[in-house]
């Protein structure tokens, strides 16, 4: 089994929340997630983008390597709440295994805490850099819509509330 790194990205305005290498073991508690992804105040402005109106973005919809760039961008400049969480796949899948799901249970269990009502989450997944960078963008994304469908199929979160973002290569964590 490989251990790979999987982010997500929790949102109010956007909240990350990202998988980084540790030790099984090291999963936040339920109050741990709550409290670090709770909704800051933020300055005016802070997490608006500047340009044409879009819709939002839903479910597993695939964004382009600028819209992938631009969430990492708003996360960054906005110093948005951040969590880490380390989720367990099988080399070269996007299947949730065994491992990932005492990480997952937490996580669905923070997400549907009360006090993240307000929050919109987005699920992104990471891959190393080994392969095709077509093929790990594709894994990548794969790998966040399942954690997004687990934990909508899990938990009383409503659809719309979690997106999943695909990084690949583009955003490499280490193992």
């Amino acid at each position: 089994m490989f251990r790979l790194p999987f982010a997500m990205l929790a949102a109010s305005s956007l909240l990350l929340l990202s998988a980084l290498g540790g030790q099984a073991g090291d999963t936040p508690t339920v109050e741990d997630l709550v409290n670090k992804l709770q909704s800051k105040p933020q300055a005016p402005g802070a997490g608006m983008a500047v340009g044409p109106k879009r819709r939002p973005v839903k479910g597993g919809h695939k964004l382009t390597a600028k819209e992938r760039r631009d969430v990492a961008e708003t996360v960054r400049r906005d110093a948005l709440p951040t969590a880490d969480l380390e989720v367990y796949f099988d080399f070269d899948a996007a299947a949730i295994t065994p491992a990932a799901l005492p990480a997952l249970r937490t996580l669905g269990q923070a997400l549907s805490d009360g006090r993240l009502a307000g929050g919109t989450f987005i699920v992104g997944g990471h891959t190393d850099a080994k392969g095709e960078a077509d093929y790990n963008q594709s894994l990548s994304q794969r790998r966040a819509a399942a954690v997004r469908d687990f934990l909508i199929t899990n938990f009383p979160i409503p659809p719309a509330k979690l997106m999943a973002i695909g990084y690949g290569e583009e955003q490499l964590k280490a193992a």
